[in-house]
């Protein structure tokens, strides 16, 4: 295959949907000589930030001298940025070479009565496939969905697992309550690991507890218990926080990411860090490098547009905390799109009284489903609302909505990272491959 077709090929596995369980992937590594076995992991799973908190392990990692591997989904502008090697995409030839390594693998399989592995199955295998290739050490891999039965839960030299937090998502797949989410999440609790955890809730801990002492962990951390953190000051492009554990003071440290919660998320970030073993330098100059676009990212000026990746009630409440605390004195359009498997009418109850006009539009999903029902429930909150499934031309409408409210105008971008990272595209100039 060539690279195209090679495209063509893992966008075609979408039709495949969710299909959980570990048996495929293991026996696809198995007949690969099992790659997945030569890295260590620091493995990052939660509802919302862990790739965020990836992000900027992966910098941390990068500034104390590794070429650490890095797997997160989905991508913005570029399937290779799901597989990078010290910051670095993994080049065309590269996806070319693995992906013709691992299909006859799963042609056989499929020969002899094994399922069709999904698309994050396959992600997932080549990017163990090629980070062993390149002789990677060190892997920061983000879980997919959940975690007992996540694609990317099938490795074993696990160093630190990041659980960043529990909230309802993907109730068909994985519980309809907290508790039943939680324990599914906490499968990437590994023997003989550290374990991290934003979690504030304390019935959530005591389970995360149980779930660690089973697991054999060598030990437990918990936000606000075994370590904190303290706002300090805020700049329009970057933020300034304390770090606190029983054994260390970090004072001043530098983080460009938008939102009082990325601190927490950096907080959890460098507990992991450091049970790594990574020093103060490498933790300070990697906080200072993180870079996660389409996460309250602003850019524009003109009118002033935010992005961010807001896919679901608890992203979209953070995002809402965040345009009280900065925006209240701006007029807000808003252009949205959302999956029909995330629970839209909970996201628009937080986002729509705080929006002027609404542009609602169609994700670039099979799973975009009645993308237009967003509209009706934006109705009790807003009497102006356009539907543009086009997303160039929602694009196009929504700014000049905003601009036509001058500088009290603000264009806010928000939805499933299919949607947003269209739109940024479309916005930055940036050709998606």
């Amino acid at each position: 295959m060539e690279y195209h077709e090679s495209l063509a090929y893992l966008r075609e596995l979408t039709k495949f949907g969710f299909n959980f369980g570990l048996d495929r992937v293991k026996e696809l590594l198995r007949r690969l000589g099992n790659p997945e076995k030569t890295m260590t992991y620091i493995h990052v799973g939660g509802t919302n930030g862990k790739g965020s908190i990836t992000a900027m392990l992966n910098a941390m990692l990068i500034a104390a001298g590794e070429k650490p591997g890095m797997f997160t989904s989905p991508h913005l502008h570029s399937y290779r940025e799901r597989f990078q090697i010290g910051g670095e995409m993994i080049s065309h030839e590269d996806v070319v070479a693995i992906l013709n390594e691992i299909k006859p693998h799963i042609d056989a399989m499929i020969a002899v009565g094994f399922e069709q592995p999904t698309e994050f199955e396959v992600n997932t295998v080549m990017a163990f496939l090629y980070f062993a290739k390149k002789g990677v050490q060190t892997v920061v891999l983000e879980v997919g969905m959940g975690g007992e039965i996540d694609a990317t839960n099938v490795i074993e030299k696990v160093k630190v697992a990041v659980l960043v937090n529990v909230a309802l998502e993907h109730t068909e797949y994985l519980g309809d309550t907290k508790e039943k989410i939680c324990l599914t999440k906490a499968g990437i609790i590994k023997k003989d690991c550290h374990f991290v955890s934003g979690c504030l809730e304390p019935e959530l801990q005591e389970l995360l507890k149980s779930c660690a002492a089973k697991a054999e962990v060598l030990d437990v951390s918990f936000l606000q218990q075994d370590f904190d953190f303290a706002f300090e000051a805020e700049s329009a492009d970057l933020q300034t926080f304390t770090y606190r554990d029983r054994e260390v003071v970090y004072d001043h440290l530098e983080l460009p990411l938008r939102g009082r919660h990325q601190l927490g998320n950096a907080a959890v970030a460098l507990r992991a860090a450091r049970l790594f073993g990574l020093g103060e330098a490498a933790i300070r100059e990697g906080l200072l490098k993180t870079s996660w676009p389409c996460r309250l990212e602003k850019v524009a000026d003109n009118p002033l547009t935010l992005i961010d990746g807001a896919h679901n009630d608890h992203g979209m409440a953070v995002l809402t905390s965040y345009l009280k605390d900065h925006y209240a004195d701006k007029s807000i359009v808003v252009l949205i799109g959302m999956l029909a498997d995330k629970e839209r009418e909970k996201a628009v109850a937080l986002l729509g009284p705080l929006v002027k006009k609404v542009v609602v539009t169609k994700p670039n999903s099979p799973r975009a489903g009645d993308f237009q029902l967003i509209a009706d429930f934006f109705k009790p909150y807003c009497s102006e609302i356009y539907l543009e499934a086009d997303i160039p031309r929602a694009c196009g409408l929504a700014q000049n909505l905003a601009k036509d409210l001058g500088s009290d105008g603000l264009l806010l971008i928000t939805g499933s990272l299919y949607m947003v990272a269209d739109a940024r595209g479309y916005l930055l100039g940036i050709e998606s491959e």
